[in-house]
Order: C-alpha cells, then sequence, then structure tokens
C-alpha cells in the first residue's frame, strides 16, 4: 500500500481513557482477545496436496528437534510410516497431520498473544470528507452514537512516529473481508515446509489470517498496525491532522478538545459534524479556535 497522503482515522466515545490517550499522545495497542469480532484470530486448517513423503520428510525434522540417542531422526519417521497404521489402526497420514495441528494450535496460540493491534479506518476516496468519516455505523459504533468525536492521523507519519518514539519495527495491512462467509484458511502444508526450512513463512500466513475479517465489517474501512509490544505507543502529535467534534457532544468535552494546548500548537484542525435537515448525511464546518 502506497502510504503517501493517506488519511486514517480514529472514532473515540470520548471517556476518560480516549482523553488521555489523545491528550498524552499515545495509541493503545490491544491483543487480538480484547477486539470486538468475535471471530478475531479464528482460522480453519487445511492438509490439501500433502503427501506421505512430505510427512515423513516433515515428522524427520520435528523428530530432529527431540533426538532418541538409540535411532536417527529419519530412521524414525520412516518406522512409523511404515509400521504405524498396523500396530494402531490409525494412518500415518492422519498420525502426521494431527502431530502438525498439534503444534500448530501452540504456535497459533502464542501468535495471538504475541501480536497486539492498533485498529484504524482508511479514508475510502479523496473526498475532502470521505467514508468512513461519513459513515453513521462508524459514528454510532464507535463515538458514543454521535456523541464523541474522531481524530484523523497521516498514516505515514503516525506510523513512522509510533516507530521512532518506541524502538520499535510495525507491521501494516489493510483488513481483507470474506464475501464468502468463509474463516481465513492456514494450510498446514505451509507450517511442515517452513519446519522443513527453518523459515518465518507460516508466520506470515497466520499474520495474513489475523487480518481477515467477515464482510459485514466492511464498513470500518479498517487498516491494522500491528507490533510485538502491546499497551502505550507513544507518537508526536504533528501526526494528527484534525479532530471532527459531533454536534452532540457534551460542551464540557467540545471545549476540553479545542482548548489543549498540545492539540493547538500542533496545528490540528478542529470540525463540526452536524445532521442534516433534511436528508441522511452529515454536514462538515471548519471551528475557528
Amino acid at each position: 500500500m502506497n502510504s503517501k497522503n493517506i488519511r486514517v482515522f480514529k472514532f473515540r466515545a470520548g471517556n476518560e481513557n480516549d482523553l488521555d490517550s489523545l491528550f498524552e499522545n499515545y495509541m493503545w495497542f490491544a491483543s487480538l482477545s480484547d477486539l470486538n469480532d468475535p471471530y478475531e484470530g479464528y482460522a480453519s486448517f487445511s492438509n490439501e496436496h500433502i503427501n506421505d513423503d512430505f510427512r515423513e520428510k516433515f515428522l524427520a525434522t520435528v523428530y530432529t528437534k527431540q533426538p532418541k540417542g538409540n535411532v536417527s531422526p529419519e530412521g524414525e519417521a520412516k518406522t512409523y510410516r511404515n509400521n504405524y497404521e498396523k500396530e494402531t489402526g490409525t494412518s500415518f497420514s492422519d498420525f502426521v497431520d494431527a502431530k502438525a495441528i498439534q503444534i500448530i494450535d501452540n504456535y497459533y496460540a502464542e501468535h495471538k498473544n504475541d501480536f497486539k493491534i492498533l485498529s484504524l479506518s482508511l479514508a475510502k476516496d479523496k473526498h475532502e470528507y470521505p467514508a468512513p468519516l461519513n459513515n453513521m455505523l462508524m459514528w454510532s459504533h464507535y463515538a458514543n452514537g454521535f456523541k464523541g468525536f474522531c481524530v484523523e492521523y497521516d498514516y505515514k507519519k503516525l506510523k513512522n512516529s509510533i516507530e521512532s518514539q518506541n524502538n520499535i519495527e510495525l507491521a501494516t495491512s489493510p483488513v481483507k473481508y470474506a464475501n464468502d462467509r468463509k474463516l481465513p484458511v492456514v494450510k498446514i502444508k505451509t507450517f511442515m515446509q517452513s519446519t522443513i526450512d527453518d523459515t518465518r513463512d507460516f508466520s506470515l500466513e497466520i499474520l495474513k489470517a489475523f487480518t481477515k475479517k467477515e464482510q459485514s465489517w466492511w464498513y470500518e474501512n479498517e487498516v491494522r498496525f500491528i507490533s510485538e509490544i502491546g499497551g502505550k505507543l507513544f507518537y508526536e502529535p504533528e501526526c494528527i491532522n484534525s479532530v471532527y467534534i459531533s454536534e452532540k457532544t457534551p460542551n464540557w468535552l467540545r471545549q476540553s478538545l479545542q482548548s489543549n494546548t498540545i492539540l493547538k500548537n500542533a496545528g490540528v484542525k478542529f470540525f463540526l459534524v452536524s445532521l442534516h435537515p433534511s436528508d441522511y448525511k452529515f454536514g462538515f464546518r471548519k471551528i475557528d479556535t
């Protein structure tokens, strides 16, 4: 994704945590389990395109990390392949695939704990007030029923600033929305190949699974910053372009936003978002501070 001049938005309810993060210039990176999608981080597993020769090679690699003194890993894997079905009544392929899934489950759980997420909404077009900024569901769901506010950031500045301020490297990815209602698929073969080659290819596949959601979430047009560090990650206030305040925002909250010295010194612009008198749409007006 070309990050030049990209606008991203964060809708806020206006509670104490929202104001603290805005005025103290930090973003909260949350665990997947803390996000609001009940299917967050879920995936299905596929064992397509795997033959028993490949399974044997994978099993030998696993046994290399768990060596037995009296037999080589290759010999142990071959013995399982030749004798397992006769001795247990279960096929060699089922045995290896079950072993792989057991390892994957542990690996997957570790990644779910390791990755921390910041969710933002991408501008969908070059309009002055683009979706999702003009989307009623966003204001309803994430801005306290149109009684909160929305902060617009410069995508590239924000990413660079978080990285430099916190001495980290962020992964970023737009969320893909599944219109077939299917969970993201994690390929067992990719995991096996990554184990054999000792690469991070499977980690990348998990990352893709962590950035897919069901189609009903499409209105968010979400992009994710992904970090190995969670909690408060700081940025410079110059990353903020504008703050949009709904007309139903309480006066105390509006005054708190407009009078904040850090925001004013950073040159942040303020806009009032109002309901249209005859149409289902919003009006936007710049506020002089």
